[in-house]
């Protein structure tokens, strides 16, 4: 591609210090573009036309702003163009396109971003949550009669939270305790959860909150970001205080937010979670999501960057349409 190629960004959104929304326009082709300072990657969500033109100016971007990694989320359809253009398919999003699966390619235009430094380690996670999974669910296949394996599902279906402990949808007012506890929990996080201005805009435009306290005092936390447009609900930012952990909080309330989602016609979620945390990849994977894929080096995450395992599950429509209040 020719460098003096003439091209246009248009910033739609900016967050100083952790990002920039950009439209991005040359000849025929376009695309929404996320230059992710906090992360140092660019993220194209959606592009149209011819790809290679776009990947020129990527390239350009990448160079200009000192960015080491370019994620690209992309249909069927792209698969080839993105990997004439030199980029490697790290996972599969099922379902992203209201149903249709989503292939996240990327490239390194800084080389050491795309080596793994805890690969052997987080492969072995993987295989504990999945041996895990495939265990309960053979001994729930056990022919020791339909009435105990009738009894078991019950058992399970009314865990729920421990008592005392009051799961709701977050609110406003929950503002300023919750970005007190991100504060406090995440010294280091790819967004800015520890400003109550930020929880309060996106409580307004596409993210659901879900909370457990007890006795007024937040002791979990997770959100839902939705796609409005394709139905697709990313599980993010769950946090348990320390005090707290082990007691399930955080698959109660995903189990919540995927109520929600259902309720609201959403028709899949997914997540992306630490490939170094055992914890939250084994209750993803007993809640029936699939893992599709790993992330290498994606977010900055404590000393340094971390990489993060693609978690995906297709919703159940609820029959009742009734939210939770």
């Amino acid at each position: 591609m020719e460098k003096n190629l003439p091209f246009i960004l248009e910033i739609k959104e900016e967050l100083a210090g952790y990002w920039k929304k950009i439209n991005l326009e040359i000849d025929e082709s376009k695309a929404e573009i996320v230059i992710d300072y906090y992360n140092s990657r660019i993220k194209v969500m959606n592009f149209t036309e011819i790809f290679e033109k776009t990947s020129g100016v990527l390239k350009i971007v990448a160079k200009v702003e000192k960015i080491g990694k370019i994620i690209v989320y992309a249909p069927l359809e792209n698969i080839k163009e993105l990997e004439t253009c030199g980029y490697i398919e790290e996972g599969i999003i099922k379902g992203y396109y209201a149903g249709k699966d989503c292939h996240v390619f990327s490239s390194y235009p800084e080389a050491s971003r795309g080596v793994s430094s805890n690969k052997g380690k987080e492969d072995l996670i993987i295989e504990n949550c999945l041996r895990k999974v495939t265990v309960s669910q053979r001994k729930l296949k056990k022919p020791d009669g339909p009435r105990k394996i009738e009894n078991i599902r019950k058992q399970r279906k009314n865990i729920g939270f421990p008592e005392e402990y009051r799961p709701k949808p977050a609110v406003q007012a929950d503002a300023s305790s919750m970005a007190t506890l991100y504060r406090q929990e995440f010294k280091f996080y790819p967004t800015p959860l520890h400003m109550k201005s930020y929880l309060l805009k996106t409580m307004d435009s596409n993210v659901l909150y879900f909370l457990v306290e007890k006795q007024g005092t937040i002791l979990s936390l997770a959100s839902a970001e939705m796609d409005l447009t394709n139905k697709c609900a990313e599980i993010t930012d769950c946090l348990t205080i320390s005090s707290e952990r082990g007691k399930g909080l955080i698959k109660e309330l995903i189990k919540a937010l995927e109520k929600e989602l259902s309720n609201r016609g959403f028709k899949s979620s997914y997540t992306l979670c630490r490939a170094s945390s055992p914890g939250i990849n084994t209750a993803f994977a007993s809640l029936g999501y699939a893992y599709t894929g790993r992330l290498v080096n994606n977010c900055k995450i404590g000393n340094g960057f971390e990489d993060m395992n693609i978690w995906c599950k297709v919703l159940k429509k609820n029959r009742s349409k009734q939210r939770i209040n």
